[in-house]
């Protein structure tokens, strides 16, 4: 299993003075073992929190572990 991080662009439910939606980008550390895992756990996890939402990038990350 590895560590990827996944780039998220979200709509929030504010709006700028024109009208246009306030874009907020989260980034999320994934323990998964595929690019389709990670995009899987990040729907699953935004579920219900959020309106409209977007992974616009995913990467392996250089993390080993996380040692809690």
């Amino acid at each position: 299993m590895g560590y990827y991080v996944a780039k998220v662009s979200f709509e929030s439910t504010e709006t700028k003075r024109n009208g246009d939606p306030v874009i907020h980008k989260s980034e999320f550390l994934v323990a998964a073992e595929s690019v389709l895992e990670v995009e899987t756990k990040v729907a699953e996890f935004l579920e219900g929190t959020t309106g409209f939402f977007e992974t616009t990038q995913i990467s392996k990350s250089k993390i080993e572990a996380v040692i809690e």
